[in-house]
């Protein structure tokens, strides 16, 4: 018997069907807050990546040192208790001794460790930069860390990522800043990487910090995103 909904509701073509289930994450945009605040989000956006990647670029905003333009790391691993990470830094400046306290991108590791046993990793922190910069470093897969707007009443918070996640969504770059998002910098080289190379991005949720410690008075929001290259017509 052949189902109705061949042709209709899947396509008829093997391949066409094929390319839809294999189909290629370009880049991942998580949060970067301790587990219980954030990692639920983080586990659901991470497992899009394809866990027989054999490097992942991760590409996050300086947070405690204040450093110009992006540098990497090029120590031999990064330690985690599920096991170490091999480093492939960049081609950019080394700064090794800022990466250790830098929580934004190294609290990645145990989810690249879980989700990408084999892969290494090349670390990208950036300070004062222009996004364009970023989007010339992104390489698939990527995984671009932001959190999205900070310490403000929930009310506010939930109107402001809605329309963070319209621009993400959109792909608009215009009025995205550090208010809405701490990596900024990071996200709109992002959303300039997906022009140029024809992606879409998808939205996997949106939370924020009072789900975990019900202070609704001054969260911090969440947001996690996927994009995807589509297809040629």
């Amino acid at each position: 018997m052949k189902p109705d909904a061949e042709g209709k509701y899947y396509p008829k073509n093997k391949s066409e069907l094929l390319k839809f289930f294999k189909q290629e994450i370009e880049l991942i945009v998580v949060p970067h807050s301790a587990l219980e605040y954030s990692g639920e989000l983080c586990k659901k956006t991470y497992m899009h990546l394809n866990r027989n990647s054999k490097n992942v670029t991760v590409i996050a905003p300086a947070i405690y040192n204040r450093i110009y333009g992006c540098v990497t790391c090029d120590e031999n691993e990064f330690e985690t208790p599920i096991g170490n990470i091999k480093i492939k830094p960049a081609n950019l400046p080394v700064k090794n001794e800022i990466f250790a306290s830098e929580t934004a991108l190294t609290v990645q590791l145990p989810y690249i460790k879980y989700y990408l046993q084999n892969a290494s990793i090349t670390p990208i922190i950036y300070g004062c930069e222009d996004y364009k910069i970023i989007a010339d470093l992104i390489k698939q897969p990527s995984v671009i860390v932001t959190n999205l707007s900070r310490f403000i009443p929930e009310r506010e918070e939930i109107k402001l990522d809605e329309q963070t996640c319209r621009m993400i969504l959109n792909s608009q770059t215009e009025n995205i800043d550090i208010e809405l998002a701490d990596g900024a910098v990071g996200l709109c080289g992002a959303i300039e990487f997906a022009k140029r190379n024809n992606c879409k991005f998808e939205r996997i949720g949106l939370t924020n910090s009072s789900k975990t410690n019900g202070d609704t008075s001054s969260v911090v929001g969440y947001g996690g995103f996927l994009l995807y290259k589509l297809a040629v017509k």
